[in-house]
């Protein structure tokens, strides 16, 4: 499996306030450009903890908005299980990977482990119960979609989902997941879990690699600081965070690459190097059976 250093950016509440701002359309567009210029593999949208109080945009309408306005960068958006059901997740997810033409991420939010691990898998199963390609879209004999392989996954665990989800499976077939362990039972939980796993420093990226996947992909977690550039890690890649607004010029410029290194693949998990999505869905009942 081939890589480049993976580097993102963690886009916190105020900076999406002031990118977005609906009075200054000039300035999304300007963001947009400059971002696909800069070679950057993803944005990560919410999950940042600033204060509650103040108003901000949601993570998926904010990943939405950034698709029209970007080309190649990947787009990964926060969704914590104690608040957003796996059906409703799998549906918004799905269609922003549609909409970005196979750039969407999902990184998992705040919630109890076995929580989080039960949602990963039924979202998979859902955005497989829909398959692509039984979408014929023939006019002629008046058919949409073959809708007997549409199915129901019929999944019971700490959710109960019968399904099938009503987007048709996301170009990426499964979008990367996206985990930042915050405990040592989420840490195993990510390891047989996720397809990209953030870590805090160089001493955890060092203790994860005894034991990590060799087919999930490493990042590590760094603090803008102006006038710097992101160290040497051995990690897979990087997420920067901790800049503002006004650090964008300097910060895009700092973690530039040159187009001959840009990496051109068009999906998410084409940028980060994962290997095609394994199939999780293994028959089940038609949704719409022939009579």
């Amino acid at each position: 499996m081939s890589r480049h250093t993976v580097v993102g950016l963690q886009l916190d509440a105020a900076v999406v306030t002031h990118v977005l701002d609906p009075r200054q359309q000039a300035r999304r567009e300007e963001f947009g450009r400059s971002i696909d210029e800069s070679g950057i593999d993803f944005l990560v949208l919410g999950g940042d903890h600033t204060n509650e109080v103040e108003p901000r945009i949601d993570a998926t309408v904010a990943a939405t908005v950034l698709a029209r306005h970007t080309s190649s960068v990947g787009l990964v958006v926060t969704g914590a299980v104690v608040r957003d059901h796996p059906f409703n997740l799998a549906r918004r997810l799905g269609s922003l990977d549609h909409g970005s033409r196979g750039r969407a991420g999902w990184l998992i939010g705040s919630g109890p482990v076995d929580a989080a691990v039960d949602a990963v898998s039924v979202v998979r199963k859902l955005w497989e119960s829909w398959p692509g390609d039984s979408i014929v879209d023939d006019a002629a004999r008046g058919i949409f979609a073959d809708s007997e392989r549409i199915v129901h996954i019929d999944h019971t665990g700490f959710f109960s989902v019968s399904g099938p989800l009503n987007v048709p499976e996301p170009p990426q077939r499964k979008p990367p997941v996206f985990w930042r362990p915050a405990t040592d039972a989420e840490q195993v939980a990510a390891r047989r879990t996720a397809d990209a796993v953030i870590l805090p420093d160089e001493d955890s990226v060092r203790r994860y690699r005894a034991h990590f996947d060799p087919d999930q992909v490493l990042l590590i977690d760094r603090q803008w600081t102006r006038g710097s550039t992101p160290p040497a890690t051995e990690a897979d890649g990087v997420i920067v965070g901790g800049f503002t607004a006004a650090d964008l010029p300097a910060l895009l410029a700092a973690v530039r690459r040159e187009p001959t290194l840009q990496d051109p693949r068009p999906t998410l998990r084409d940028r980060l190097g994962l290997q095609t999505a394994e199939t999780v869905l293994s028959g089940g009942r038609s949704a719409f059976p022939a009579s």
